[in-house]
């Protein structure tokens, strides 16, 4: 898929037309040597007042971000987590999707770093079936297929969901992690704690704003207090 392009489809208000267009991702995915290297995105911080209180980091919403499938070499825009992504997909094999942040200069290590979105939507019952959400913290230069498979880059740690439509997750280890480093920005990969299920049914986490193939600023934020 070339950098910034988007899979087809309009969210409606029923779930019907949101799979298909789900569904019609598959075939837009790319093929490994198609990557693309992108900078990191350039969306400032908010301060508190005054400079005070909690620094808000916004997801970078580009070509640094969107989901791999694990079944072969694809990628896609979207932020997807689960099973059975479409009918297309061999059964047992899951897909994940991948965030990045940028780490304004001088950041110091927070007491708490928090992410979190209130943007999730839900097919089938994958907290139910695959379990928890777990995020991971990874390094990669360029967003590709082969992302699947970076091993973590320290711990993982347990995302809580909240009510029908919200995700947090203490990350603050991976994140003064990345600090103490010197890198200028942090990532995350987020799953379910279960790739698969063998049902052959459809068990996704869906995040988005206005389209469920459209990756966009702010669907995921950083908190970052003092």
């Amino acid at each position: 898929m070339a950098p910034g392009s988007r899979h087809m489809g309009r969210l409606t208000g029923r779930l019907g037309p949101l799979l298909v267009s789900i569904a019609l991702l598959v075939t837009a995915c790319s093929s490994p040597g198609n990557d693309a290297t992108v900078p990191p995105g350039a969306n400032g911080p908010t301060p508190g007042p005054a400079g005070r209180g909690p620094l808000r980091l916004e997801n970078q919403g580009g070509s640094m971000e969107g989901h791999t499938p694990r079944g072969f070499a694809g990628m896609g825009t979207g932020l997807f987590t689960g099973d059975n992504l479409n009918s297309r997909f061999p059964e047992g094999d899951g897909v994940q999707f991948f965030l990045t942040f940028t780490l304004p200069s001088g950041v110091a290590e927070p007491g708490r770093a928090v992410l979190s979105s209130d943007a999730l939507r839900v097919s089938g019952t994958p907290f139910a079936d695959l379990g928890g959400i777990v995020a991971d913290s990874v390094a990669y230069e360029t967003f590709g297929p082969r992302v699947f498979d970076l091993p973590p880059d320290g711990d993982t740690v347990s995302c809580e969901r909240v009510g029908d439509g919200g995700l947090t997750c203490d990350v603050t280890r991976l994140v003064r992690s990345d600090i103490a480093s010197g890198s200028s920005r942090t990532q995350f990969r987020l799953r379910f704690e279960t790739a698969a299920d063998g049902d052959g049914r459809q068990d996704l986490a869906m995040f988005f704003l206005t389209d469920s193939n459209t990756n966009e600023p702010g669907i995921f934020t950083l908190e970052l207090t003092p």
